[in-house]
């Protein structure tokens, strides 16, 4: 018979338990930043200075705060000690220098407008003060940590990286934007953020190459939430990653993926395909609605009536996005302008009354495919199917209201989850026979097509698993189809119907609808060295053109289109 040994429960010891309780709370050098500013902005500071040596793992958090006084500082590094009660703070675990200590060297200095002078003190490992002497200081405090990490190698790989650092601290400075903030790696500035009055002021700081008719800004108070929202318009600011979709709850970044999968849904229509867009969000509500303990980095969260805050989101990026969309194009060469005829494609726009910008037009079409306009700064190439995809699109959007029908549309051979589909669709067919269904109701949008056209229709949308693939799949289905021929009329009114979509660089599946061969574009390919453009052509206004690039690539470069190259530069602004 074997010897099997009898496992005896025992009691981990003090030692341990605090060592691991440290080591959630700091397991990176990212970790010990984001404490030591989440403590400089719990102490009302305006100004914070951070320095960075990540060959040395050290940190260094300086802020003009309140400061400790000099009767707190030794028990200021303590187990189970805080000074925020009242769940508002940033940092209301209050156990991050103690944690800070076991893990690495502290060293505290500060002055507190009580004290005649300020104070330099230093911690062993259990959070004990081993030495305090007077210092001369500025009323503030300067937190450093060195050495992080000494006794736990292993989080020491990998590295640290500047980018991850300098996210951390932008993120800060975006939550926090009355604070100025300032960033130095191993004695090189880094980042340098002075305050502003709202979100978007530092987010046009941090992304130079941006412009402020480039974005969308609000806030909205409404009964006890108060949101604040930066979009930038999809037609000139997307990214290859969602590097830049970004939340943030009550002064702190959070990770929340059904709000990330809301905001790529509600721009899914609007950016080309495999492009992400630049929202930022701050939800600000009371202390009482948000449950912090959830991680111990705080990186998520537990949020009172969440599908009431999501609605909530999606119904104010959707306004913020069609009112930038209304003047989306300036950009692109002045395109939209008001137009009133009418089109041969049964649709119905709104007009774009108060704009006096001159229209494309319609010069050809190629391979019968592309319509070739002439426009007073270059010139424009259309794919015909893809613009009026968009057109219908935005139609079928407008007019999805449902209507009864004099005469019901019959349907033959409908599986059961085809007859689910058009059930979830508010479509309701009747039974009428072995594997046939009568519908009595027609989105609006449908009602003037022949009567075979509506049953293809109803058809696609029963294979349609929401209401957003049946809108994208009809307009792709009704759309005018490449390779038919187009007189110059009938090219115009495309034209002009394209023009006053909300939306008009992409179609509803994302791919872009047009190329712009800009006049400077040309003048430079063919060595002039003036043009049409009241701008000389370095201004970085008429796109970013590098030498270089193909023809082909600088002339997508100056419409705002990707361009495919292996660094992905456009459209995808540096931090």
């Amino acid at each position: 018979m074997l010897d099997i040994p009898i496992v005896k429960i025992r009691p981990l010891s003090p030692e341990r338990v605090a060592q691991m309780a440290a080591g959630e709370v700091i397991d990176s050098l990212e970790a010990a930043l984001r404490e030591l500013i989440e403590n400089a902005l719990d102490a009302q500071a305006s100004r914070v200075q951070v320095d960075l040596w990540p060959s040395r793992w050290q940190v260094r958090v300086a802020d003009n705060g309140q400061g400790i006084p000099g009767s707190e500082l030794e028990q200021v590094a303590r187990r189970h000690t805080t000074s925020k009660w009242d769940g508002c703070s940033l940092g209301f675990r209050g156990e991050a220098l103690h944690s800070l200590a076991r893990l690495g060297s502290l060293t505290i200095q500060t002055r507190h407008a009580t004290d005649e002078h300020g104070w330099l003190a230093t911690y062993d490992q259990q959070g004990e003060l081993i030495h305090k002497q007077p210092a001369a200081t500025a009323l503030g405090t300067v937190v450093t940590v060195a050495d992080l990490f000494a006794s736990w190698p292993l989080r020491r790989c990998p590295p640290p990286q500047t980018r991850s650092l300098l996210t951390l601290v932008q993120n800060a400075a975006l939550a926090h934007p009355g604070v100025s903030w300032q960033v130095c790696q191993e004695g090189q500035l880094l980042l340098s953020l002075w305050p502003g009055q709202s979100l978007q002021d530092l987010l046009l700081q941090m992304l130079p190459q941006v412009e402020p008719s480039d974005l969308r800004y609000r806030r909205i108070q409404e009964g006890d939430s108060d949101w604040e929202l930066v979009v930038g318009l999809p037609d000139r600011l997307h990214r290859p990653r969602p590097d830049w979709i970004r939340v943030a709850v009550n002064g702190r970044f959070v990770q929340m993926l059904e709000w990330q999968r809301l905001i790529q849904s509600v721009f899914q229509h609007a950016l080309p395909r495999h492009r992400h867009p630049l929202v930022v969000v701050h939800l600000r509500l009371p202390p009482e609605q948000v449950d912090w303990n959830r991680h111990p980095a705080k990186s998520e969260l537990y949020l009172q009536e969440p599908q009431k805050r999501q609605e909530q989101l999606r119904q104010y990026l959707q306004d913020l996005l069609h009112a930038g969309s209304a003047q989306s194009s300036r950009r692109s060469l002045h395109l939209l302008r008001a137009s009133e005829s009418k089109s041969l494609y049964r649709v119905s726009v709104p007009s774009a009354a108060g704009c006096s910008l001159p229209p494309l037009k319609a010069l050809a079409q190629l391979h019968r495919t592309y319509i070739l306009a002439e426009h007073p700064q270059g010139l424009w190439l259309v794919e015909q199917h893809l613009a009026h995809e968009r057109v219908r699109y935005e139609e079928i959007q407008r007019h999805w209201q449902l209507v009864e029908l004099e005469t019901p549309v019959m349907l033959q051979g409908l599986s059961s989850q085809a007859v689910e589909q058009l059930e979830q669709l508010g479509l309701e067919p009747e039974p009428f026979g072995p594997a046939t269904y009568l519908v009595r109701r027609l989105p609006l949008a449908l009602c003037s097509e022949d009567p075979e056209e509506v049953q293809g229709s109803l058809l696609e949308l029963s294979r349609c698993a929401d209401l957003e693939a049946a809108q994208v799949a009809l307009a792709c289905r009704g759309a005018l189809r490449n390779g038919v021929p187009l007189t110059l009329e009938q090219m115009q009114q495309l034209l002009d119907a394209w023009q006053r979509t909300a939306n008009p660089h992409t179609c509803p599946h994302g791919r872009p609808v047009y190329l712009v061969l800009a006049e400077a574009d040309l003048a430079r390919y063919f060595r002039r060295r003036w043009g049409i453009c009241d701008r000389p052509l370095s201004d970085p206004k008429l796109g970013s053109l590098r030498l270089g690039d193909s023809l082909a690539a600088q002339v997508r470069r100056s419409a705002g289109l990707p361009v495919l190259d292996p660094t992905d530069e456009v459209n995808s602004a540096p931090l």
